[in-house]
């Protein structure tokens, strides 16, 4: 009987929390296995899902949903598990990657391919496939963890992007609708507008590079879009 309330502290162990919680077991046939990942499991009087995995430099933090165990998935299940590491890969993801499906030869397992949406004779299994050793989002004891110094989690990441944005509009608080402004290119010359531009509508603006200060033909005026 698996604690499904304990974190699995080794790939093993997690193997084995895989396989209570979709309900399936180690060895039996798997050719129901998008349909068995795609959908929502009735565990504990809820309806969940393994999620899909997260991005590069995203740590799981210790509270994250199955432990941090997340699935490849693009529209379809992909036969593949991410565990949580606190180790990037090569392309800077912090995931160990066990495939959960094979054929009855292992043909997939000794030679680490892919399988596909139509491979027929599968049954259910574990195996390593990419990544660094499986690192627990929590001892076994259910104690929190000490803050990694590697890696971010999904939280520090938006936070992050919050602050920039708030960093952006307060760069431009002292801009408000009506006032003109200028845009300076890359070279250091002004953008203007040929012969100060048309006086007609759907006529064509020629844009061209200036020298010295602004004037009326390099400047804009800030308006309210839709």
């Amino acid at each position: 009987m698996v604690d499904m309330t304990r974190c699995p502290q080794s790939d093993e162990e997690m193997r084995d929390y895989f396989y209570a919680l979709i309900g399936k077991v180690l060895g039996t046939p798997a050719n129901d296995y998008e349909a068995v990942l795609a959908r929502a499991y009735p565990w504990n009087g809820q309806m969940l899902m393994i999620p899909p995995g997260v991005g590069p430099g995203i740590m799981q933090p210790p509270d994250a949903p199955f432990f941090g165990l997340t699935q490849q998935f693009s529209g379809v299940p992909k036969g593949r598990v991410f565990l949580p590491s606190n180790q990037p890969d090569a392309n800077g993801f912090y995931t160990r990657a066990d495939q959960y499906l094979d054929d009855a030869a292992q043909t997939y397992s000794k030679s680490k391919k892919a399988v596909s949406s139509s491979a027929q004779g599968l049954v259910w299994a574990w195996y390593y496939v990419d990544g660094h050793a499986y690192a627990p989002v929590q001892p076994g004891d259910g104690s929190q963890p000490p803050v990694s110094s590697g890696g971010l989690t999904e939280a520090q990441v938006q936070a992050m992007i919050d602050d920039s944005i708030q960093q952006a509009i307060a760069g431009f608080q002292g801009v408000v609708f009506g006032d003109k402004i200028a845009l300076r290119t890359n070279s250091g010359l002004l953008q203007g507008i040929k012969g100060g531009g048309p006086t007609e509508a759907d006529k064509p603006i020629e844009l061209i590079g200036k020298t010295g200060d602004a004037h009326a033909w390099e400047s804009y005026t800030i308006e309210k879009g839709e």
